[in-house]
């Protein structure tokens, strides 16, 4: 121990911590001679009356300085430490502003300003268990008063941080408590001076509020000291509670206290053996350090040497105490005291801890971040495909009008058809030579007189009546295909403001009139008949009867005619007949040609009412384009803001995903530099 000590000091260390097992063995030649200053630790006096008592070595550990220092630790940080500080501060300072740009609502991102602000604070100890595991108990034998029971703590049912009070006066002592329910309390114990130690409620507690303060705390500590009641190690909350640490990745210590309650060393070694292979499962590690003591007997130790003025011989004589030795306490002591010189394997690792917390915390919420902004990223690159796919989809539209709008044509087409198969019929049953009489009054007649009763009833009973049915079907085609259009359109809206309503702000959206804009145009299909006239299209085809009729009969009737004059001038009876018989030759000649005749006719029927049909087809095409048209340009102009809007999203969130890698990749390289610091 004193070679240690001798070499430490030549090193140049500012201060050696040692146990009360340790302290025996340094003389006081040794202190007079290696030391300028000896800080003598008074003891804070008791609750129940009993501040007159002091004693002059500290009840957890002597610490012999030479100079104050505000580094963390006992000694000195050296400057290759300070400046891995120094550089991971404005990292964490990005991975924090990156965090809070990718997350907004993320609230742990506190935990990790909290843990970068400690850096050049005290080593956190954060003591966690079940309730009535006697975590109360270990504070006070490790502090060497009965802090949390008498003294100024109110309660352990709340989460208590145990800092150093830099006036070393009881009536310094206090607790303040915080609006989220947590104790600060600063009392005047050395080993406070560079380890704050954290009392948290049972893992086990009810108050969701408790919980929620434990597992705040857990990410943040530098250290978890884990103690577990000897009667019942590794409970039902207890292994949850270590599921939940594991996440973190924290250096778990464990503590199986009330060593008192086993009754022989099988029972204490089937217990350790118990919870060191239970532990290795949980936190998925093959190194558990575990300490069993009993920490009620290390109090009553402490306590009773405390109220005693011993002199320099106290702490030997402790040491020497049976029930001191039976508590296992010292080697606790020595263990954790060791994280405070950085000297110890322990005091570098305590630096690897210290300056890995926050970076362990940044890992973690980095990690969610990425999970997150890729979820966005993809639901965005999605939205933006179904946009895009939506904007696409209009022009399916003249497809699907051109299908529903089948019905009306074939209803017109009906109609024209059924009105060109009656006139036709009409005209082939006029012009036949059984209705010679009819064909002659229209020829005789001629067009300065009164039309035939059969056009009469062209007009009549087949023509306006079609053209009345033609009018009414175009009107409601007209009628059906603006209700079409408009539907469509409102569908189209809906659809973007229920879907995408977050991306774009009410006021930005594009306020349209979907049957303003949509229905816009003439409707060709109503304007289809405005050149159709019934008594128009009667009188024309009269004039083809006519035509037929004055073509053939007219010259038939000439003939007619010559052989009347020529008998009534002829003598003889052979004379008449051979009159007749050479105005007869002409007339057979002439009524070749009538169903010549009579077959243009038709023909020129047909070829009106297909010219209409064609005209009609013609112009619900147009219009059915049109709709179309309208359609696409109706929806480009409202998704515009949202394809905009949803590709800056996309591009944003590339960038947000690049700045996660960013410092992600900076926070690991600062870890391998945290993990190599003491190499060789």
């Amino acid at each position: 121990m004193v070679v240690l000590v001798n070499r430490l000091i030549q090193s140049g260390v500012s201060g050696v911590v040692t146990s009360l097992a340790g302290i025996q063995h340094l003389t006081d030649d040794l202190i007079e001679r290696d030391f300028s200053k000896v800080d003598d630790i008074e003891e804070v006096p008791q609750a129940s009356n009993s501040s007159a008592s002091t004693l002059e070595n500290a009840n957890n550990a002597t610490v012999l300085t030479r100079e104050k220092t505000k580094v963390a630790g006992f000694t000195k940080l050296d400057e290759k430490v300070l400046q891995l500080i120094e550089r991971e501060k404005p990292i964490l300072s990005e991975a924090v502003a990156v965090i809070r740009k990718a997350a907004p609502m993320m609230e742990e991102v506190d935990l990790l300003v909290d843990a970068a602000s400690r850096l050049s604070e005290p080593f956190l100890l954060v003591i966690v268990g079940e309730f009535n595991s006697g975590k109360s108990t270990f504070i006070n034998a490790l502090l060497g008063r009965q802090y949390l029971q008498e003294g100024v703590v109110p309660t352990t049912n709340e989460i208590m941080l145990l800092s150093y009070s830099e006036i070393d006066s009881e009536s310094f002592e206090r607790c303040e408590r915080h609006p989220d329910g947590q104790f600060m309390c600063y009392l005047s114990v050395p080993i406070l001076k560079e380890m704050n130690l954290v009392d948290t409620p049972g893992t086990n507690v009810i108050l969701q509020r408790q919980q929620r303060l434990t597992e705040e705390y857990v990410p943040r500590a530098d250290l978890i000291l884990f103690v577990l009641s000897s009667d019942r190690p590794l409970t039902e909350s207890e292994v949850g509670f270590l599921q939940y640490i594991q996440q973190w990745k924290k250096k778990v210590v464990f503590v199986l206290n009330k060593l008192d309650l086993y009754r022989n060393n099988n029972e204490l070694e089937e217990a350790t053996a118990f919870v060191k292979e239970n532990a290795k499962k949980l936190l998925n590690t093959e190194d558990v350090t575990l300490f069993p003591v009993s920490s009620r007997f290390a109090l009553e130790a402490k306590l009773s040497y405390s109220n005693n003025s011993g002199g320099k011989h106290l702490m030997e004589a402790m040491f020497s105490d049976p029930i001191w030795r039976s508590s296992k306490f010292c080697e606790l002591e020595d263990y954790l005291l060791s994280f405070l010189d950085s000297s110890t394997e322990n005091g570098k690792e305590r630096v690897r801890l210290k300056l890995e917390t926050p970076i362990g915390i940044a890992d973690r919420l980095l990690m969610s971040c990425q999970r997150l902004v890729k979820l966005e990223y993809e639901k965005a690159v999605d939205d933006l495909t179904s946009i895009k796919d939506l904007v696409s989809g209009a022009n399916n539209y003249a497809a699907k009008l051109e299908a529903d709008s089948n019905s009306w044509q074939k209803q017109i087409s009906s109609l024209i058809e059924r009105a060109k198969g009656r006139a036709v019929t009409l005209m082939e049953s006029i012009l036949q030579l059984s209705n010679i009489d009819l064909i002659f009054t229209y020829t005789i007649k001629g067009k300065t007189g009164s039309s035939p009763r059969a056009t009469s009833f062209v007009q009549n009973d087949i023509l306006t009546p079609a053209f009345d049915d033609a009018v009414n079907i175009l009107g409601e085609y007209s009628t059906w295909l603006s209700s079409s259009n408009t539907r469509e359109a409102n569908l189209y809206l809906e659809c973007f403001h229920e879907r995408w309503a977050a991306l774009v702000a009410q006021e930005e959206r594009v306020l349209l009139d979907p049957n303003g804009l949509i229905n816009e145009g003439e409707k060709l299909t109503v304007k289809a008949l405005d050149g159709f006239n019934a008594s128009s299209t009667a009188k024309v085809f009269e004039e083809e009867i006519r035509e037929v009729a004055f073509g053939t009969f007219g010259a038939l009737g000439v003939a007619g005619l010559s052989a009347s004059l020529l008998t009534s001038v002829l003598s003889t009876t052979l004379e008449d007949l051979l009159a007749l018989a050479l105005c007869s030759a002409g007339g057979f000649f002439v009524l070749s040609s009538f169903p010549g005749r009579r077959k243009q006719a038709i023909q020129k029927v047909n070829k009106a009412a297909d010219e209409l049909s064609r005209k009609v087809d013609e112009a619900i095409q147009k219009d059915i384009s049109q709709s179309a048209n309208n359609l696409v340009r109706f929806v480009e102009v409202i998704s515009k803001p949202y394809q905009e809007a949803c590709q800056q999203k996309v591009d944003w969130l590339q960038g947000v995903q690049g700045e996660l890698s960013s410092v992600e990749r900076e926070l690991q390289t600062l870890k391998v530099e945290i993990q190599n610091l003491h190499g060789s």
